[in-house]
């Protein structure tokens, strides 16, 4: 697993580094400290300050030595920039400030420090020291504000990284100051202090006062909280070859911005190497919603994302963390090289084998994704515990992620993502949630959006990635431009509205008054001409089959009697894997890439299904007939 982000950088110059010797007394190197860099040359200086270089690698370079830089110089100029200024990481905190480098400095003649050792030893302990305190954070800040000199005051009122933030209280004169872990206590070592210095240390506090995000011990999403003034530790993704809309995304639920998280700050990559993909930096979701009585919806979201990741499947996105930062929740994932639809947009499929079995394999994987989320098997593992199923509710090509399989491989592997409005429901209740409750999906809505008892399920889920499949098969045999060919022979007026899209089916009135739905002839028409294709193979026959009849169905009402050649019902997600597992079995290179275009036949248009239409619907119909004057 590698974390590609060399691709935007290629025109950096990249700097080699002398190497730092530890002494055998310091700290636990980290693998930080483990660089080997080659010896240097006096044109290898290093230009510290560089905004680039540190979000490379391991985010760590070895330090030139230099004992006539000050150290306090020596923490500004190895500093980080991010979205929110400078910071340190506690990583990079111990990669600058070492035992020696420590040493050095409370040695130096301006201090009188009685005892330097037992100082040192606080500030960087030894290997195996059992002390409670830490004071790595707190000599920092004394350095950026010149006050190393009252290190001893600070240590004999315990004012460790521990108690740290401060907080500051306006008094008669400056500032009374105390630590937000003990509010009532005074801390007297600030008391010699002008206001300004107070000030410089309340503010830089915020600096290394940075979080270190990880998964909890059992892999799961672990929830963090940031503070409005704490710095976070990433900056937004600096690429020159990704759109605008790969960067920064907005759909109905929260808006999803690229990021590159400094390499000291998260442990990622731990989870990350479980799922075979290539990731290009993070991407941070942030939910449109701060008001407190919305937070019920970021739980039920991270309820669903620790559910289900790329460890469940691997075509399920993997949620790396969520936070809360000032009034906002957000969540982390890895960063996808682009959404579907961009991928569909950008490259050009090629008729091989290989490439037939790949658009095969991730249509495969994604049924098996979605099968994860409407029966969670992993999830059942206790008989006691009473069995629930998901639905997803918003499959659409923008909520599929395409990630490279590795960083040479121009192959990528698609991922489901975005559970905004998926929701999770016992055994009795799985697939009777009003349809009023969830939003059609544009384009690929369902036909029960528009009707009385209409049910927002799993088996809604089913006709929206038939619709999917059935516009990445469309690709698959032509390209965008027969993409685009399909998106615009399916517009149609809707009947409720008038207005004109490009949904999957269309409703009709009937001779006495009342209203029908069927999947539009233009999208029957369509799949016959798929058939016609001169690559259509027997592969591609198949997985129509399955679109068209099993997928791509206009449900019927329970009570009523079925329509002439109607099934009335959708196959489910596990019907569909097995399916797709039994054609997969089949896949040769004849079955997948030789042309067998069927003869031109007049096609069979789908049923057409009695409806009876939902409130909301006739409401719409009877305001556009008064409009019309009918």
């Amino acid at each position: 697993m590698t974390v590609s982000t060399s691709h935007h950088l290629d025109s950096l110059i990249i700097l080699s580094y002398p190497k730092i010797t530890l002494n055998s007394t310091d700290s636990p190197p980290t693998d930080s400290l483990l660089i080997d860099d080659s010896p240097p040359t006096q044109s290898t200086i290093p230009n510290p300050q560089h905004e680039y270089y540190t979000y490379e690698g391991s985010g760590l370079i070895t330090i030139y030595e230099d004992n006539d830089v000050p150290l306090a110089d020596l923490l500004r100029d190895y500093q980080i920039f991010g979205e929110d200024g400078r910071y340190w990481t506690d990583k990079l905190l111990r990669h600058i400030l070492t035992r020696d480098r420590v040493q050095y400095e409370l040695e130096r003649s301006v201090y009188t420090f009685r005892d330097v050792n037992d100082l040192l030893n606080k500030i960087r302990p030894l290997k195996g020291s059992t002390q409670s305190e830490s004071y790595l954070k707190v000599f920092a800040l004394l350095l950026l504000q010149d006050k190393v000199k009252d290190l001893e005051l600070f240590i004999k009122d315990i004012v460790c990284d521990e108690k740290l933030p401060i907080i500051l209280k306006k008094a008669k004169r400056g500032y009374r100051v105390y630590s937000s872990k003990d509010p009532l206590k005074l801390l007297k070592c600030f008391n010699s202090w002008r206001s300004n210095e107070h000030e410089g240390f309340e503010r830089d506090q915020w600096n290394v006062l940075t979080t270190f995000f990880g998964l909890t011990k059992e892999k799961t999403c672990k929830e963090f909280e940031l503070t409005p003034k704490m710095s976070r530790p990433w900056r937004k993704f600096q690429s020159t070859g990704s759109s605008d809309r790969v960067l920064h995304a907005a759909g109905a639920f929260g808006a999803v911005t690229r990021v590159e998280f400094h390499p000291t700050s998260h442990s990622f990559q731990d989870a990350l190497s479980e799922v075979n993909i290539d990731i290009s930096g993070f991407a941070i979701k942030t939910l449109h919603s701060t008001k407190p009585e919305d937070e019920p919806q970021f739980r039920r979201e991270l309820d669903q994302l620790k559910r289900f990741s790329g460890v469940a499947h691997s075509h399920l996105v993997t949620t790396l963390g969520a936070f809360k930062h000032g009034d906002k929740w957000n969540f982390i994932f890895p960063g996808a090289h682009c959404d579907l639809d961009e991928y569909l947009e950008r490259h050009d499929p090629s008729w091989t084998h290989g490439a037939v079995d790949w658009a095969f394999k991730q249509l495969l994987g994604i049924t098996g994704a979605l099968d994860t989320i409407h029966n969670p098997r992993h999830l059942h593992l206790d008989p006691r515990i009473e069995k629930k199923y998901g639905r997803h509710g918003d499959i659409k090509c923008d909520n599929i992620l395409c990630f490279p399989v590795s960083a040479q491989s121009d192959q990528y592997h698609l991922i489901i993502s975005d559970f905004g409005i998926s929701a999770f429901n016992r055994d009795k209740s799985r697939s009777n949630i009003p349809n009023e409750k969830v939003p059609g999906v544009p384009g690929y809505r369902p036909p029960e959006c528009d009707v009385t008892g209409g049910e927002i399920s799993r088996s809604f889920d089913i006709w929206t990635l038939g619709c999917l499949f059935l516009e990445f098969i469309t690709w698959l045999l032509g390209g965008r431009n027969l993409l685009d060919d399909f998106r615009c022979k399916r517009v149609t007026p809707y009947l409720i509205t008038g207005a004109k899209n490009n949904m999957f089916y269309k409703l009709d009135t009937t001779e006495n008054g009342g209203y029908v739905a069927q999947v539009k002839p233009e999208v029957t028409n369509w799949i016959q001409g798929l058939r016609r294709h001169e690559n259509c193979s027997q592969l591609i026959h198949d997985v129509l089959d399955l679109i068209q009849h099993e997928m791509l169905v206009v449900l019927e009402d329970k009570q009523k009697k079925s329509s002439i050649g109607s099934t009335g019902k959708r196959s489910s997600s596990e019907e569909l894997k097995r399916k797709f597992d039994r054609i997969q079995r089949k896949c040769t290179e004849t079955y997948c890439t030789k042309g067998l275009p069927r003869a031109d036949k007049t096609p069979l248009l789908a049923p057409a299904v009695k409806v009876e239409l939902n409130s909301f619907a006739k409401l719409s119909i009877s305001q556009q007939d008064k409009a019309g004057g009918k």
